[in-house]
């Protein structure tokens, strides 16, 4: 639902059809709520009112999360080797659609086939250990892409949305690399491929547990379980917190590896004879005098104007203070590259290390953190009384999810704010760099001895 009224308020003519269409946030949100929804039914309902079929509840937990699993790849594969495709746009599949279908059609039939053996033989330990190396078996093929695809776009920056210019081959030196983004990609990628791992090794000593768990203690056997637990758990959290930024999943780097790379331009860099402005230093300086900034329109500033970005006329001029507060003001929300919204030129931007926190962590920020700490504090309280007074299993079941649900929101709210406040600070300690060009040329010249000739004119009438 959140996806859903995000895009539907980003639309420039809402539908509500338009809204709703399929995309790979939704489909994976919904696949890990069906997920978690099949695990918990199975584990809140007590076994006297479980109908035989209810067995396989357990199972469907495993391709529901290779189904994940297996469109991550599907959509990493199109990244790698698909170009001219604008991923920051939501959007579902393409060239790997039929793939994806086979395979989960496979997956299902297997699945299908474990529920058809449930309802004729009463005993699932016949035939769970197939069922198991089986799901193994598809999940280890799953990872190996997933490491294969994840290595390459995530470690070596190895892809179709990686090139030059000129589109004939890939230079990391052109390109600046977003350090911090790529770190937590990289985080994110192995965690969730160790998660993996560690379920396929567990899914394979549950298909040989005929020749183990007979040997081993009970206390043993109980702590496999718990890790074995702990970590279908992990996985199936990975997604939606991979998936954090319900409102812009263009700044997802599980949806948009894109994000590693950042097309800030280096000021140490010399521009090219395109980038160069029409005017000299002595003209532009000249003609910057005559105008106002298009922010505060203040004329009695005595700070000098600056040229940032290509736009011209009343909007090319602007204080250096006045454009870095706009910044701070538009851009705190989002890691994306300060460019001019008018004429889309990025900003020339010089960064120092020392951020501004004064600016960035500011009163409404901790106002906010207190607020939700105190509500997580209090909800927790509030259920471990509500636990304490009730035996019914089904309140305590609500119970519990409820504060987990208030928790996760108070999280996601705390986390969000935190980032904004960086993003602030970080946006506010920048240096923007003017872009005027100091070396006259030939038409630059004439137009500066017609605006002369314009001027005696004037001055003569």
């Amino acid at each position: 639902m959140l996806c859903i009224v995000a895009e539907y308020q980003r639309l420039k003519q809402p539908s509500i059809l338009r809204a709703c269409r399929l995309t790979t946030q939704k489909f994976l949100y919904f696949v890990v709520f069906v997920a978690a929804s099949l695990r918990g039914a199975y584990f809140t309902t007590p076994e006297v009112l479980q109908p035989g079929w209810a067995s396989t509840l357990m199972s469907a937990y495993y391709p529901l999360l290779m189904t994940c699993a297996s469109l991550v790849v599907c959509l990493w594969a199109e990244i790698f080797h698909l170009r001219d495709i604008r991923w920051e746009k939501s959007q579902f599949l393409s060239k790997s659609f039929l793939g994806f279908v086979a395979f989960n059609v496979f997956l299902y039939s297997l699945f299908g086939a474990e529920v058809f053996s449930s309802l004729i033989i009463s005993n699932r330990q016949k035939y769970a250990h197939i069922f198991n190396g089986c799901y193994a078996a598809l999940l280890l093929i799953v990872v190996v892409f997933f490491l294969i695809y994840g290595v390459e776009v995530f470690f070596k920056l190895r892809g179709a949305f990686v090139y030059d210019q000129i589109g004939t081959g890939i230079r990391h030196d052109d390109h600046v690399v977003n350090a911090s983004q790529l770190h937590q990609s990289r985080i994110g990628l192995l965690s969730q491929a160790i998660m993996l791992i560690v379920i396929v090794g567990f899914l394979t000593s549950e298909t040989l547990g005929s020749l183990w768990k007979k040997k081993v203690p009970v206390y043993s056997r109980n702590w496999h379980d718990i890790v074995f637990r702990i970590a279908e758990i992990g996985v199936a959290i990975w997604f939606p917190c991979c998936l954090w930024n319900s409102m812009a999943p263009e700044q997802l780097w599980i949806l948009n590896p894109r994000k590693l790379l950042s097309r800030q331009i280096d000021p140490s860099i010399p521009t090219t004879s395109t980038e160069k402005r029409s005017f000299c230093a002595e003209e532009g300086q000249s003609f910057l005098t005559k105008k106002d900034c298009w922010i505060c329109y203040d004329s009695d500033k005595t700070e000098p104007l600056i040229q940032p970005c290509k736009c011209t006329g009343d909007v090319s001029s602007v204080h250096h203070e006045c454009l870095r507060r706009w910044l701070v003001e538009s851009c705190s929300k989002s890691d994306a590259v300060l460019q001019c919204k008018v004429c889309g030129s990025p900003y020339e931007i010089e960064r120092t290390k020392k951020l501004d926190w004064e600016k960035g962590f500011t009163i409404q920020h901790w106002a906010k953190t207190i607020i939700l700490i105190t509500l997580m504090c209090v909800t927790g309280a509030c259920a471990w009384v509500i636990i304490q007074l009730y035996v019914d299993p089904i309140i305590r079941i609500l119970t519990a999810g409820t504060a987990v649900l208030i928790g996760y929101v108070c999280i996601k709210l705390l986390g969000e704010n935190t980032v904004v406040a960086y993003q602030r600070a970080k946006v506010s300690s920048i240096n923007i760099v003017t872009n005027v060009d100091p070396t006259p040329t030939p038409s630059t010249s004439s137009d500066a001895i017609k605006l002369q000739t314009i001027c005696e004119e004037v001055g003569c009438k």
